[in-house]
């Protein structure tokens, strides 16, 4: 008779033989856990940069090269008419302005302007005592020390009582009647009103230095840029003179104001090239020139066309 305890015995599998369960998914979890890591540091590592590390560096380029300050619009102005002109105080002849270096929609000078150089006695380019100032058609300088003063100035054409565009700026220095020890003054008016033929232009500045001649002398000074003079007017026949690409009819003149106060000026009246009435007057206390000699005679000396006119 048979029974079960004659069977082979079933043995247990050995502890050791049972397969280890696969280690993939965690290995994968901890990659996770350090690439975040890495990204993280790398993220904060950036950011330090962007706002730490690059501001020190960008300071001191910026203080070693700071940007320039926008010019003023008269600067701008200033600089864009007289880009390329010939320097003020060259006695070389200006070169007619090419295609090249004229602005865009300007006028060029027209032909038998270049030829005429004016006098010596200006301001040189880089001469810190003084700036350009400059309109649409024509230039001079000021001291650089003056500022806006809107207390002179006549506003109408001598000849035709047309209004006139006016520029004046004097000294911080005032006289007894509240008045720039000395100023100077510019107008325009009528634009193109002669044209641009030299011929018409020279035959407008003659006719007029012919009226300014045949003003009485008690009269003049009603034409003139002046102080307010009152009494002991004494003034230089009008005549015309060569200045830088132009030409224009001086009168020079002293008197005695209401506050009994040596004034000397100068007034010079002019047609541009392109044929626009021009007036510039420069005046002062006697006591003012006497303090800054040669300035008077420098600052009207450096009237002078444009080498091209501006539009507008």
């Amino acid at each position: 008779m048979s029974n079960n305890y004659g069977a082979p015995p079933q043995p247990y599998p050995a502890q050791n033989s049972v397969p280890q369960p696969p280690q993939q998914p965690r290995n994968n979890k901890n990659l996770i856990i350090v690439l975040g890591a890495v990204a993280a540091a790398v993220i904060i590592a950036l950011v330090a940069v962007f706002v730490w590390v690059i501001p020190a560096f960008s300071k001191p380029q910026a203080e070693d090269n700071p940007v320039p300050v926008a010019p003023s619009s008269e600067a701008a102005a200033s600089e864009a008419a007289e880009e390329g002109a010939a320097p003020e105080g060259s006695a070389a002849p200006s070169e007619g302005a090419s295609s090249d270096d004229m602005p865009a929609g300007a006028f060029p000078l027209p032909q038998g302007w270049d030829e005429l150089q004016g006098p010596a006695n200006i301001p040189a380019a880089d001469d810190p005592l003084f700036k350009r100032f400059v309109t649409g058609e024509s230039s001079f300088s000021y001291l650089a020390a003056w500022s806006s003063d809107e207390t002179f100035g006549i506003t109408t054409d001598p000849a035709t009582g047309a209004p006139m565009q006016q520029v004046a700026r004097g000294t911080d220095e005032r006289d007894g009647d509240g008045i720039s020890t000395a100023f100077s003054f510019f107008a325009e008016a009528e634009e193109g009103k002669f044209g641009k033929e030299p011929a018409k232009v020279q035959a407008a500045i003659k006719d007029i230095e012919a009226k300014l001649k045949a003003i009485p002398a008690a009269e003049l000074p009603q034409h003139l840029v002046g102080h307010k003079c009152v009494s002991n007017f004494e003034s230089s026949a009008p005549e015309i003179r060569e200045f830088r690409r132009a030409a224009a009819v001086v009168v020079g003149f002293t008197c005695t104001n209401a506050g009994d106060d040596a004034i000397r000026a100068v007034n010079l009246f002019s047609v541009t090239p392109w044929g626009t009435p021009q007036m510039m007057g420069v005046s002062g206390h006697e006591s003012y020139w006497s303090a800054n000699p040669e300035a008077l005679e420098k600052v009207a000396n450096s009237y002078r066309a444009n080498r091209w006119k501006l539009d507008g």
